[in-house]
């Protein structure tokens, strides 16, 4: 049960006992340098579940706060709640889950995402999209933890992390253009965001003078 105790040099210490983390291994978190027993229970109180003045209460851990989150999401659509859900689940609650709420800093964010960078999860390597995209899930929380006062700050505003790579415009050639009214066949350059309008509007402006081939259809 996490109590107060008394420390060295009659100051008082708080120790709290926290559940599993990634490694199996449970974690005991232990504050010392308190003048007064009462604020040695203050500071306990403040790590307790909000709205609880049983001591033997456990701590709101991060990972409690992420199903109170996901539980509460009543206006996403359910794609992006299913999303949202993984995210919790394979990453966030195995690294995050065992540390108290109040107690989530810069340091265990960006353990956590430096992790998965180097080791991947599963056997499997995590892409940098992936990373933003759990790292925006993981924003969305904390934030949501901050509007209900159980954290002042959002620690994983501060995390570092890789530059995502955005796909880049490539536009046909007039070369392949040509081949693919000749032949219906879609080049293999590929032709993302606004290279497709590009792409489309020389396209059509070509095809307004080309009578396609009997059986041809435009590709998918």
């Amino acid at each position: 049960m996490p109590v107060p105790g008394p420390a060295r040099h009659g100051s008082w210490y708080v120790a709290i006992d926290v559940p599993a983390g990634l490694d199996g291994r449970r974690r005991r978190i232990r504050k010392e340098g308190y003048a007064t027993r009462r604020a040695a229970e203050c500071a306990l109180a403040d790590l307790r579940t909000p709205g609880t003045v049983d001591p033997g209460v456990r701590v709101l851990t991060t990972g409690q706060w992420l199903r109170l989150w996901l539980a509460s999401r009543v206006s996403l659509r359910s794609s992006t709640l299913s999303g949202y859900a993984a995210h919790v689940e394979e990453y966030l609650d195995p690294y995050l889950g065992g540390v108290p709420l109040r107690e989530l800093g810069v340091g265990d964010v960006q353990r956590m995402f430096t992790s998965i960078m180097r080791s991947g999860v599963s056997g499997r390597q995590i892409t940098p999209a992936t990373l933003h995209r759990i790292h925006a899930t993981l924003r969305a929380a904390l934030n949501a933890a901050v509007r209900a006062h159980h954290l002042d700050d959002n620690p994983a505003r501060y995390v570092e992390l890789p530059q995502a790579r955005r796909p880049h415009a490539v536009v046909w050639t007039p070369t392949q253009i040509a081949e693919w009214q000749r032949s219906g066949v879609r080049p293999a350059a590929a032709i993302t965001n606004g290279g497709v309008a590009i792409a489309a509007n020389i396209s059509v402006t070509a095809m307004s003078c080309w009578r396609k081939p009997r059986g041809w259809r435009l590709p998918p």
